[in-house]
C-alpha cells in the first residue's frame, strides 16, 4: 500500500503560490515543495481553476505537478448536504457567514476535497476554518485544514537546514 497522500488545494494557495510578491508566497512555496519531495498527489478542483481563471490563464497553472479533480454529482450531492448543515446553523447563530452565498465555492472545495479522501486541504482563506469546524465537528470532514499563514516546518515540524 502506498503512503502517498493526496493533498488538496484552493484557488487562494495556487495564486500565492504562483505571486512572488504575495507575503505568503514563500510559506505556500514552501508546502508545494514538501508534498512534491514526499511525492504526495498534489490536486486541484476544476471549480478552483474557474476562479483561477478569472485573473490568469489555465496556462500559467503548474500542471506537471497539479492534477486536476474534475467537480461531480456525487460532489455535488455531498455539498447539498452539507449546506443544509451550515443553513441550519446560521439560522441558529451557532456560526456567522459573510454576505456572500453559504453554498458558495468554499463548500463545494471542502466536500470534494472529502469525497476524493484528501489528507490535506491547502488554503490561505482563513474565513472557511468556520465551515470546516462546523463540518467536521459533523461528521462530514476528515481531512487538516493547512492554513499557509503557518509556515510548512512549524506545521509539519521541519528543521530548515539551508
Amino acid at each position: 500500500m502506498s503512503d502517498n497522500k493526496i493533498v488538496f488545494c484552493d484557488t487562494g494557495f495556487v495564486i500565492r503560490l504562483l505571486d512572488r510578491t504575495n507575503e505568503l508566497h514563500d510559506n505556500a512555496l514552501g508546502y508545494f515543495r514538501y508534498f512534491l519531495e514526499n511525492d504526495d498527489l498534489i490536486r486541484m478542483s476544476t471549480i478552483a481553476v474557474a476562479e483561477f481563471c478569472v485573473k490568469d490563464k489555465i496556462e500559467n497553472l503548474p500542471l506537471q505537478q497539479i492534477l486536476l479533480s474534475p467537480f461531480n454529482a456525487y460532489h455535488a450531492s455531498k455539498t447539498g448536504e452539507c449546506a443544509r448543515i451550515l443553513y441550519d446553523a446560521k439560522a441558529k447563530g451557532v456560526i456567522e457567514v459573510d454576505a456572500r452565498i453559504l453554498i458558495q465555492n468554499d463548500v463545494k472545495l471542502l466536500v470534494q476535497a472529502e469525497c476524493e479522501s484528501a489528507k490535506y486541504y491547502l488554503t490561505s482563506d482563513s474565513r472557511s476554518k468556520r465551515m470546516y469546524d462546523l463540518l467536521k465537528e459533523e461528521g462530514k470532514l476528515s481531512f487538516d485544514f493547512t492554513d499557509i499563514h503557518v509556515p510548512v516546518s512549524t506545521k509539519m515540524g521541519i528543521i530548515d537546514f539551508m
